[in-house]
Protein backbone atom coordinates (compact mmCIF):
# COMPACT_ATOMS: atom_id res chain seq x y z
CA UNK A 1 0.00 0.00 0.00
CA UNK A 2 1.59 3.39 -0.88
CA UNK A 3 2.23 5.52 2.02
CA UNK A 4 0.46 8.94 0.58
CA UNK A 5 0.89 11.25 3.63
CA UNK A 6 4.41 10.25 3.92
CA UNK A 7 5.18 11.17 -0.05
CA UNK A 8 3.94 14.35 0.73
CA UNK A 9 5.90 14.67 3.88
CA UNK A 10 8.94 13.90 1.47
CA UNK A 11 7.96 16.65 -0.98
CA UNK A 12 7.15 19.03 1.93
CA UNK A 13 9.57 22.25 0.38
CA UNK A 14 8.19 22.06 -3.27
CA UNK A 15 5.01 23.40 -4.63
CA UNK A 16 1.90 21.19 -4.64
CA UNK A 17 -0.19 23.59 -6.28
CA UNK A 18 -1.21 26.85 -8.10
CA UNK A 19 -4.23 28.38 -8.76
CA UNK A 20 -4.03 31.01 -11.84
CA UNK A 21 -6.19 34.17 -11.85
CA UNK A 22 -4.90 36.14 -14.66
CA UNK A 23 -1.26 37.43 -13.57
CA UNK A 24 -2.02 36.36 -9.70
CA UNK A 25 -1.19 32.96 -8.55
CA UNK A 26 -2.04 31.60 -5.29
CA UNK A 27 0.94 28.69 -4.64
CA UNK A 28 0.98 26.16 -2.09
CA UNK A 29 3.60 23.93 -0.76
CA UNK A 30 3.51 20.04 0.32
CA UNK A 31 3.90 20.90 3.64
CA UNK A 32 0.81 23.41 3.48
CA UNK A 33 -1.06 21.10 1.85
CA UNK A 34 -1.52 18.56 4.44
CA UNK A 35 -1.04 20.77 7.30
CA UNK A 36 -4.37 22.17 5.48
CA UNK A 37 -5.37 18.78 5.70
CA UNK A 38 -4.82 18.16 9.16
CA UNK A 39 -6.65 21.60 9.69
CA UNK A 40 -9.79 20.72 7.98
CA UNK A 41 -9.80 17.18 9.17
CA UNK A 42 -9.88 18.99 12.67
CA UNK A 43 -12.74 21.08 11.68
CA UNK A 44 -14.87 18.59 10.15
CA UNK A 45 -15.05 16.65 13.36
CA UNK A 46 -15.31 20.03 15.27
CA UNK A 47 -18.43 20.27 13.34
CA UNK A 48 -20.04 16.93 13.00
CA UNK A 49 -18.67 14.99 15.45
CA UNK A 50 -16.43 11.80 14.59
CA UNK A 51 -16.85 11.30 10.77
CA UNK A 52 -15.48 8.03 9.85
CA UNK A 53 -17.52 5.64 7.76
CA UNK A 54 -20.20 8.79 6.95
CA UNK A 55 -20.70 9.97 3.16
CA UNK A 56 -19.97 13.24 2.82
CA UNK A 57 -20.74 15.05 -0.50
CA UNK A 58 -18.99 18.39 -1.88
CA UNK A 59 -20.66 20.46 -4.25
CA UNK A 60 -17.76 23.44 -4.98
CA UNK A 61 -15.30 24.64 -7.72
CA UNK A 62 -12.45 22.51 -8.02
CA UNK A 63 -9.99 24.69 -6.89
CA UNK A 64 -6.91 24.16 -3.96
CA UNK A 65 -9.68 23.65 -0.99
CA UNK A 66 -11.22 20.73 -2.89
CA UNK A 67 -7.74 18.91 -3.01
CA UNK A 68 -7.66 19.55 1.09
CA UNK A 69 -11.01 17.97 1.46
CA UNK A 70 -10.51 15.23 -0.29
CA UNK A 71 -7.64 14.23 1.41
CA UNK A 72 -8.88 15.31 5.00
CA UNK A 73 -12.17 13.38 4.06
CA UNK A 74 -10.52 10.41 2.81
CA UNK A 75 -7.87 10.13 5.95
CA UNK A 76 -10.25 10.72 8.27
CA UNK A 77 -11.62 7.26 6.77
CA UNK A 78 -14.75 9.07 5.86
CA UNK A 79 -16.36 8.06 2.17
CA UNK A 80 -15.72 11.54 0.01
CA UNK A 81 -18.40 11.53 -2.92
CA UNK A 82 -17.74 14.64 -5.26
CA UNK A 83 -21.06 16.02 -6.94
CA UNK A 84 -21.36 17.43 -10.18
CA UNK A 85 -21.94 21.09 -9.69
CA UNK A 86 -22.93 21.21 -13.23
CA UNK A 87 -25.90 19.35 -12.71
CA UNK A 88 -30.00 19.87 -12.31
CA UNK A 89 -31.36 19.87 -8.42
CA UNK A 90 -33.02 17.25 -9.14
CA UNK A 91 -30.07 15.02 -10.47
CA UNK A 92 -28.25 16.11 -7.87
CA UNK A 93 -30.84 15.06 -4.94
CA UNK A 94 -30.89 11.69 -6.33
CA UNK A 95 -27.33 11.69 -6.32
CA UNK A 96 -27.09 12.70 -2.29
CA UNK A 97 -30.28 10.07 -1.30
CA UNK A 98 -29.17 7.33 -3.49
CA UNK A 99 -25.06 7.43 -1.68
CA UNK A 100 -27.47 7.74 1.52
CA UNK A 101 -25.22 10.69 2.55
CA UNK A 102 -25.94 12.99 5.10
CA UNK A 103 -23.87 15.79 5.46
CA UNK A 104 -22.76 18.23 2.65
CA UNK A 105 -20.29 20.63 2.24
CA UNK A 106 -20.98 22.87 -0.57
CA UNK A 107 -19.63 26.56 -2.04
CA UNK A 108 -20.92 29.97 -1.00
CA UNK A 109 -22.72 29.72 -4.59
CA UNK A 110 -24.74 26.60 -4.16
CA UNK A 111 -28.34 27.00 -2.96
CA UNK A 112 -28.44 25.92 0.19
CA UNK A 113 -32.40 25.74 1.00
CA UNK A 114 -32.33 23.07 -1.81
CA UNK A 115 -30.56 20.70 0.64
CA UNK A 116 -32.45 21.63 3.56
CA UNK A 117 -32.54 17.77 4.86
CA UNK A 118 -29.03 17.55 5.17
CA UNK A 119 -26.27 19.21 7.35
CA UNK A 120 -24.46 21.66 5.48
CA UNK A 121 -21.41 23.54 6.26
CA UNK A 122 -19.66 25.96 3.14
CA UNK A 123 -16.04 25.85 2.64
CA UNK A 124 -15.87 29.25 3.83
CA UNK A 125 -17.30 28.11 7.40
CA UNK A 126 -14.45 25.13 7.34
CA UNK A 127 -11.61 27.21 6.24
CA UNK A 128 -12.05 30.17 8.04
CA UNK A 129 -12.34 28.37 10.65
CA UNK A 130 -8.45 26.87 9.81
CA UNK A 131 -7.07 29.95 9.65
CA UNK A 132 -8.22 30.88 12.97
CA UNK A 133 -7.42 27.71 14.67
CA UNK A 134 -3.97 25.78 14.51
CA UNK A 135 -5.32 22.81 15.82
CA UNK A 136 -5.15 19.68 13.55
CA UNK A 137 -6.20 16.30 13.71
CA UNK A 138 -3.99 13.54 13.12
CA UNK A 139 -3.46 11.73 10.14
CA UNK A 140 -2.64 8.21 9.56
CA UNK A 141 -2.03 6.11 6.14
CA UNK A 142 -3.83 3.23 5.26
CA UNK A 143 -2.76 -0.28 6.29
CA UNK A 144 -2.80 -3.29 4.50
CA UNK A 145 -5.76 -4.31 6.26
CA UNK A 146 -7.45 -1.28 5.12
CA UNK A 147 -6.86 -2.11 1.12
CA UNK A 148 -11.06 -2.95 0.90
CA UNK A 149 -12.69 -0.23 2.83
CA UNK A 150 -14.73 1.87 0.70
CA UNK A 151 -12.98 5.40 0.41
CA UNK A 152 -14.76 7.44 -3.06
CA UNK A 153 -18.04 7.30 -4.31
CA UNK A 154 -18.03 9.13 -8.32
CA UNK A 155 -20.94 9.68 -9.94
CA UNK A 156 -21.16 8.40 -14.18
CA UNK A 157 -23.33 8.50 -16.54
CA UNK A 158 -24.75 5.57 -18.04
CA UNK A 159 -27.46 4.10 -20.85
CA UNK A 160 -30.26 4.84 -18.47
CA UNK A 161 -31.66 8.01 -17.38
CA UNK A 162 -30.07 7.38 -13.63
CA UNK A 163 -26.55 8.12 -12.78
CA UNK A 164 -24.65 5.79 -11.30
CA UNK A 165 -22.67 5.52 -8.02
CA UNK A 166 -19.14 3.93 -8.57
CA UNK A 167 -17.40 2.33 -5.66
CA UNK A 168 -13.95 3.22 -5.18
CA UNK A 169 -11.99 1.28 -2.38
CA UNK A 170 -8.23 2.47 -0.46
CA UNK A 171 -6.47 -0.07 -2.92
CA UNK A 172 -8.19 1.81 -5.87
CA UNK A 173 -6.64 5.27 -5.01
CA UNK A 174 -3.38 3.81 -3.14
CA UNK A 175 -2.76 0.42 -3.61
CA UNK A 176 0.26 1.62 -6.09
CA UNK A 177 2.26 4.27 -6.63
CA UNK A 178 0.58 5.97 -9.85
CA UNK A 179 3.11 6.31 -13.10
CA UNK A 180 3.46 9.85 -14.15
CA UNK A 181 5.40 9.72 -17.76
CA UNK A 182 7.70 7.86 -19.64
CA UNK A 183 11.54 8.69 -19.42
CA UNK A 184 10.98 10.43 -22.86
CA UNK A 185 8.74 12.96 -21.32
CA UNK A 186 10.75 13.45 -18.77
CA UNK A 187 14.34 14.55 -20.29
CA UNK A 188 15.08 10.94 -19.80
CA UNK A 189 14.67 11.35 -15.91
CA UNK A 190 12.28 9.17 -13.61
CA UNK A 191 12.01 12.47 -10.95
CA UNK A 192 8.95 14.80 -11.53
CA UNK A 193 10.03 16.91 -8.52
CA UNK A 194 8.83 19.77 -9.42
CA UNK A 195 7.51 19.60 -12.99
CA UNK A 196 4.76 22.11 -13.24
CA UNK A 197 1.36 20.44 -14.81
CA UNK A 198 -2.03 22.11 -15.80
CA UNK A 199 -5.64 20.46 -15.63
CA UNK A 200 -8.75 21.61 -16.12
CA UNK A 201 -11.02 18.47 -15.23
CA UNK A 202 -13.12 19.15 -12.33
CA UNK A 203 -12.79 16.72 -9.32
CA UNK A 204 -16.16 14.96 -9.81
CA UNK A 205 -14.69 13.87 -13.60
CA UNK A 206 -12.30 10.63 -12.44
CA UNK A 207 -9.65 12.67 -14.81
CA UNK A 208 -9.29 15.39 -11.67
CA UNK A 209 -8.92 12.54 -9.25
CA UNK A 210 -6.27 10.73 -11.24
CA UNK A 211 -4.40 14.38 -11.98
CA UNK A 212 -5.00 15.00 -8.04
CA UNK A 213 -3.14 11.35 -6.96
CA UNK A 214 -0.82 10.47 -9.85
CA UNK A 215 0.77 13.88 -9.51
CA UNK A 216 0.80 14.42 -6.00
CA UNK A 217 2.40 11.21 -5.45
CA UNK A 218 5.31 12.21 -7.89
CA UNK A 219 5.98 15.95 -6.22
CA UNK A 220 4.65 17.57 -9.26
CA UNK A 221 2.83 21.11 -9.35
CA UNK A 222 -0.84 21.09 -10.15
CA UNK A 223 -1.93 24.38 -11.90
CA UNK A 224 -5.43 24.96 -12.64
CA UNK A 225 -7.77 28.20 -13.12
CA UNK A 226 -9.41 30.41 -10.99
CA UNK A 227 -11.95 30.39 -13.31
CA UNK A 228 -12.11 27.69 -16.35
CA UNK A 229 -13.01 30.75 -18.90
CA UNK A 230 -9.97 32.26 -18.50
CA UNK A 231 -7.55 29.83 -19.12
CA UNK A 232 -5.98 31.30 -21.41
CA UNK A 233 -4.89 34.50 -19.59
CA UNK A 234 -4.20 32.39 -16.70
CA UNK A 235 -1.71 30.40 -18.76
CA UNK A 236 -0.15 33.08 -20.87
CA UNK A 237 1.65 34.20 -17.38
CA UNK A 238 3.34 30.75 -16.63
CA UNK A 239 5.28 28.25 -18.09
CA UNK A 240 3.66 24.65 -18.17
CA UNK A 241 5.84 21.46 -18.73
CA UNK A 242 2.43 19.03 -19.57
CA UNK A 243 -0.91 19.91 -19.35
CA UNK A 244 -3.79 16.76 -19.38
CA UNK A 245 -6.93 17.96 -21.01
CA UNK A 246 -9.83 17.46 -23.03
CA UNK A 247 -9.77 16.77 -26.97
CA UNK A 248 -12.49 20.41 -26.81
CA UNK A 249 -9.84 22.15 -24.55
CA UNK A 250 -7.19 20.91 -27.94
CA UNK A 251 -9.18 22.24 -30.60
CA UNK A 252 -9.22 25.37 -28.77
CA UNK A 253 -5.56 25.41 -28.05
CA UNK A 254 -4.69 24.56 -31.90
CA UNK A 255 -6.53 28.01 -32.54
CA UNK A 256 -3.89 29.56 -30.69
CA UNK A 257 -0.89 27.95 -32.15
CA UNK A 258 -1.91 28.79 -35.88
CA UNK A 259 -2.48 32.52 -34.40
CA UNK A 260 0.88 32.31 -33.18
CA UNK A 261 -0.16 32.37 -29.44
CA UNK A 262 1.59 29.48 -28.01
CA UNK A 263 2.28 31.50 -25.34
CA UNK A 264 -1.56 31.66 -24.52
CA UNK A 265 -1.24 27.95 -24.05
CA UNK A 266 1.64 28.11 -21.23
CA UNK A 267 3.99 26.67 -23.89
CA UNK A 268 3.94 23.09 -22.56
CA UNK A 269 6.56 20.59 -24.31
CA UNK A 270 3.60 17.28 -23.83
CA UNK A 271 0.32 17.21 -23.99
CA UNK A 272 -2.07 14.37 -23.10
CA UNK A 273 -5.90 13.57 -23.90
CA UNK A 274 -8.25 12.36 -22.12
CA UNK A 275 -12.35 12.14 -21.45
CA UNK A 276 -12.67 11.80 -25.09
CA UNK A 277 -10.66 10.24 -27.79
CA UNK A 278 -8.53 13.35 -29.74
CA UNK A 279 -9.34 13.61 -33.82
CA UNK A 280 -5.79 12.44 -35.26
CA UNK A 281 -5.46 15.51 -37.03
CA UNK A 282 -5.23 17.60 -33.73
CA UNK A 283 -2.58 15.01 -32.89
CA UNK A 284 -0.55 15.81 -35.66
CA UNK A 285 -0.93 19.18 -35.46
CA UNK A 286 0.26 19.66 -32.10
CA UNK A 287 3.38 17.16 -33.14
CA UNK A 288 4.10 19.01 -36.42
CA UNK A 289 4.46 21.84 -33.59
CA UNK A 290 7.05 19.89 -31.82
CA UNK A 291 4.34 19.39 -28.93
CA UNK A 292 4.34 15.66 -27.79
CA UNK A 293 1.00 13.86 -27.64
CA UNK A 294 -0.33 11.06 -25.48
CA UNK A 295 -4.00 9.43 -25.42
CA UNK A 296 -5.01 7.54 -22.67
CA UNK A 297 -8.30 5.64 -21.79
CA UNK A 298 -9.89 4.91 -18.51
CA UNK A 299 -13.11 4.65 -16.91
CA UNK A 300 -14.90 5.88 -14.18
CA UNK A 301 -15.10 1.71 -13.36
CA UNK A 302 -12.03 1.07 -14.19
CA UNK A 303 -10.81 3.67 -11.19
CA UNK A 304 -7.24 4.82 -13.70
CA UNK A 305 -5.94 5.00 -16.82
CA UNK A 306 -5.48 1.77 -18.23
CA UNK A 307 -4.02 1.90 -21.43
CA UNK A 308 -1.87 4.97 -23.02
CA UNK A 309 -0.37 5.55 -26.40
CA UNK A 310 3.24 7.53 -26.10
CA UNK A 311 3.52 6.57 -29.59
CA UNK A 312 1.46 8.64 -31.58
CA UNK A 313 3.50 8.69 -34.39
CA UNK A 314 3.66 5.29 -35.63
CA UNK A 315 0.13 4.75 -33.94
CA UNK A 316 -1.90 7.78 -34.43
CA UNK A 317 -6.00 6.30 -34.33
CA UNK A 318 -4.62 3.55 -30.64
CA UNK A 319 -5.70 4.37 -27.41
CA UNK A 320 -2.20 2.96 -26.26
CA UNK A 321 -0.90 0.08 -24.87
CA UNK A 322 -2.03 -1.69 -21.64
CA UNK A 323 -0.49 0.12 -18.10
CA UNK A 324 1.15 -2.26 -15.79
CA UNK A 325 -1.23 -4.30 -13.79
CA UNK A 326 -3.84 -4.18 -16.51
CA UNK A 327 -4.76 -7.48 -18.48
CA UNK A 328 -7.10 -6.16 -21.62
CA UNK A 329 -9.47 -8.99 -23.58
CA UNK A 330 -11.65 -8.48 -26.05
CA UNK A 331 -15.20 -10.91 -25.80
CA UNK A 332 -17.47 -11.06 -28.70
CA UNK A 333 -15.52 -7.63 -29.93
CA UNK A 334 -16.32 -5.51 -26.30
CA UNK A 335 -13.19 -4.42 -24.70
CA UNK A 336 -12.86 -6.45 -20.71
CA UNK A 337 -10.51 -5.31 -18.11
CA UNK A 338 -9.09 -6.80 -15.67
CA UNK A 339 -6.95 -3.87 -12.91
CA UNK A 340 -5.95 -3.38 -9.76
CA UNK A 341 -7.87 -0.31 -9.80
CA UNK A 342 -10.72 -1.34 -10.58
CA UNK A 343 -14.36 -0.42 -8.97
CA UNK A 344 -15.91 -2.81 -5.74
CA UNK A 345 -19.60 -2.11 -7.72
CA UNK A 346 -22.15 0.36 -8.58
CA UNK A 347 -23.65 1.54 -4.48
CA UNK A 348 -26.64 -0.06 -3.99
CA UNK A 349 -26.51 -1.38 -7.72
CA UNK A 350 -26.20 -5.02 -7.21
CA UNK A 351 -28.08 -5.43 -10.45
CA UNK A 352 -26.16 -3.12 -12.71
CA UNK A 353 -23.30 -4.17 -10.82
CA UNK A 354 -23.38 -7.48 -12.30
CA UNK A 355 -23.89 -6.94 -16.04
CA UNK A 356 -21.00 -5.03 -15.70
CA UNK A 357 -18.67 -6.35 -13.10
CA UNK A 358 -17.54 -10.21 -13.47
CA UNK A 359 -14.74 -12.05 -11.62
CA UNK A 360 -13.14 -8.91 -11.08
CA UNK A 361 -13.15 -8.06 -14.83
CA UNK A 362 -15.22 -4.79 -16.54
CA UNK A 363 -17.05 -5.00 -19.83
CA UNK A 364 -16.43 -1.49 -20.69
CA UNK A 365 -19.12 -1.35 -23.33
CA UNK A 366 -16.85 -0.16 -25.94
CA UNK A 367 -16.17 -2.44 -28.97
CA UNK A 368 -12.44 -2.52 -30.71
CA UNK A 369 -9.78 -4.88 -31.34
CA UNK A 370 -5.70 -5.56 -29.93
CA UNK A 371 -3.27 -5.49 -32.88
CA UNK A 372 -0.22 -7.78 -33.06
CA UNK A 373 1.98 -5.04 -31.18
CA UNK A 374 -0.14 -5.10 -28.65
CA UNK A 375 -1.84 -1.34 -29.16
CA UNK A 376 -6.22 -1.40 -28.64
CA UNK A 377 -8.02 0.12 -30.79
CA UNK A 378 -11.47 1.25 -30.26
CA UNK A 379 -14.50 1.35 -32.99
CA UNK A 380 -17.51 1.99 -31.42
CA UNK A 381 -20.01 1.97 -28.30
CA UNK A 382 -22.04 -1.06 -27.42
CA UNK A 383 -24.36 0.65 -25.63
CA UNK A 384 -25.83 4.09 -26.24
CA UNK A 385 -23.80 6.52 -23.95
CA UNK A 386 -22.62 9.54 -25.76
CA UNK A 387 -19.06 11.00 -25.27
CA UNK A 388 -18.64 14.34 -26.25
CA UNK A 389 -15.25 15.91 -27.02
CA UNK A 390 -15.19 17.23 -23.22
CA UNK A 391 -15.36 14.41 -22.21
CA UNK A 392 -18.62 14.73 -20.64
CA UNK A 393 -21.10 11.87 -20.77
CA UNK A 394 -24.45 12.21 -21.70
CA UNK A 395 -27.11 8.98 -21.40
CA UNK A 396 -29.87 10.12 -24.73
CA UNK A 397 -32.60 8.45 -22.38
CA UNK A 398 -32.32 10.44 -19.43
CA UNK A 399 -32.81 13.83 -21.95
CA UNK A 400 -35.11 11.72 -24.28
CA UNK A 401 -37.56 11.01 -20.89
CA UNK A 402 -37.84 14.87 -20.16
CA UNK A 403 -39.04 15.63 -23.62
CA UNK A 404 -41.01 13.22 -23.23
CA UNK A 405 -43.14 15.32 -20.70
CA UNK A 406 -44.50 17.48 -23.59
CA UNK A 407 -47.55 15.09 -24.45
CA UNK A 408 -47.25 16.42 -28.13
CA UNK A 409 -43.72 14.51 -28.56
CA UNK A 410 -44.83 11.09 -30.01
CA UNK A 411 -41.48 9.42 -30.07
CA UNK A 412 -37.93 11.20 -30.13
CA UNK A 413 -34.59 10.01 -30.17
CA UNK A 414 -30.94 11.91 -29.17
CA UNK A 415 -27.92 11.55 -30.79
CA UNK A 416 -24.71 13.48 -31.31
CA UNK A 417 -24.39 16.12 -33.47
CA UNK A 418 -21.00 17.97 -34.28
CA UNK A 419 -20.01 17.46 -31.45
CA UNK A 420 -23.70 18.45 -29.65
CA UNK A 421 -26.69 16.96 -28.20
CA UNK A 422 -29.19 16.45 -31.26
CA UNK A 423 -33.03 14.85 -31.31
CA UNK A 424 -35.02 13.93 -34.15
CA UNK A 425 -38.87 14.04 -32.83
CA UNK A 426 -41.97 12.33 -34.61
CA UNK A 427 -44.83 14.52 -34.45
CA UNK A 428 -47.78 16.30 -35.79
CA UNK A 429 -46.68 18.93 -38.34
CA UNK A 430 -48.91 21.41 -36.41
CA UNK A 431 -47.10 20.90 -33.21
CA UNK A 432 -43.46 21.62 -34.17
CA UNK A 433 -43.49 24.92 -33.16
CA UNK A 434 -44.82 24.63 -29.92
CA UNK A 435 -42.64 21.07 -29.39
CA UNK A 436 -39.39 23.91 -30.01
CA UNK A 437 -40.41 26.22 -27.71
CA UNK A 438 -40.90 23.52 -24.99
CA UNK A 439 -37.18 21.92 -25.74
CA UNK A 440 -36.07 26.10 -25.73
CA UNK A 441 -37.56 26.35 -22.60
CA UNK A 442 -35.98 22.83 -21.21
CA UNK A 443 -32.20 23.76 -22.25
CA UNK A 444 -32.66 26.52 -19.64
CA UNK A 445 -32.46 24.24 -16.71
CA UNK A 446 -29.85 22.11 -17.84
CA UNK A 447 -26.29 21.84 -17.70
CA UNK A 448 -24.39 23.51 -20.90
CA UNK A 449 -23.30 19.60 -22.46
CA UNK A 450 -26.56 18.45 -22.05
CA UNK A 451 -28.10 21.30 -23.78
CA UNK A 452 -30.31 20.55 -27.30
CA UNK A 453 -28.76 22.28 -29.97
CA UNK A 454 -30.38 20.67 -33.34
CA UNK A 455 -33.76 19.42 -33.20
CA UNK A 456 -34.94 17.58 -36.51
CA UNK A 457 -38.53 16.52 -37.24
CA UNK A 458 -39.60 13.36 -39.22
CA UNK A 459 -42.80 12.58 -40.46
CA UNK A 460 -42.75 8.75 -39.42
CA UNK A 461 -42.60 6.47 -36.40
CA UNK A 462 -39.07 5.41 -36.09
CA UNK A 463 -37.86 1.70 -36.87
CA UNK A 464 -38.28 -0.20 -33.94
CA UNK A 465 -36.68 -3.72 -32.47
CA UNK A 466 -38.32 -6.60 -31.77
CA UNK A 467 -39.14 -5.46 -28.58
CA UNK A 468 -40.55 -2.34 -29.88
CA UNK A 469 -37.61 -0.43 -28.98
CA UNK A 470 -36.21 2.40 -30.94
CA UNK A 471 -33.09 1.54 -33.03
CA UNK A 472 -29.92 3.77 -32.45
Amino acid sequence: MLEYLKTLENHKDAYAVKMLDGPNVDSWTYSDYLHDMKRCAYQLEAKFGPIEGRHICILANTDYRYMVLLGAIIFSRAVAVPLNNLETVENLLFAVNQVESDILILSEYAEKSTFKDLLLVSEETLFDGMAVSPLEKELFDFKDEEANKLALILFTSGTTSLSKGVELSVFSLFGNKRKFLPLVYMNGTEDALNSIGYTNFPMYHLGGILAWLSWTQNGCTICMSKDPKHMLSDLENITIDYAVVTPAILKMWVNCIKRGQKKRIGNPKHVVSGGALIEPTLSKFFMDNNITVAQCYGMTELGNLVTVNYDMENHIDSIGKAMDGVDINFVDGELCIKSWSNMIGYYNNPEETKDCLKDGVISTGDLGYIDEAGYVYLTGRKKNLIILSGGENVSPEEIESKVYENPLVKECKVFEKKDRIAIEVYANNQDEQSIREYISDLNQTQPAYKKIYFVEFRDTEFDKTASGKIKR
